[in-house]
């Protein structure tokens, strides 16, 4: 990251990354069109709207306003590496524990299933 990154650059690439227009991931954090694009141009969010579009954006406040992720220190193979493992781990959230064990075995069998057939 640039050190002359701003929190608006920030925000901008992670829309863009995930290849949304505007208007979509306003609507998703409940704003105006118009007011993304302020505050990717340097307007102050304001808490609430700075809240809602780390969330929708999956990542740290920190992140986005100074750059510097909360997970530097932690183990690369603790984090998500691509949406699809983000995705993964939002729904390994929302469902119960039952559900979780029964996933827990299925993919053990998988990996064992995967590991014989390479043997």
């Amino acid at each position: 990251m640039s050190q002359t990154e701003t929190m608006g650059d920030r925000l901008r690439a992670a829309r863009k990354e995930r290849r949304l227009v505007q208007a979509v991931a306003a609507e998703a954090v409940g704003i105006s069109r118009n007011h993304l694009t302020e505050i990717e141009n340097g307007k102050d969010p304001g808490f609430q709207t700075f809240c809602a579009l780390a969330d929708f954006y999956q990542t740290s406040m920190d992140y986005l306003y100074r750059g510097k992720s909360a997970l530097s220190g932690a183990n690369p193979d603790d984090v998500a590496q691509n949406d699809d493992e983000r995705r993964l781990l939002a729904a390994w959230r929302s469902i119960s524990e039952e559900d979780r064990g029964a996933l827990k075995i299925a993919l053990r069998n998988a990996v064992a299933a995967q590991n014989s057939d390479a043997a």
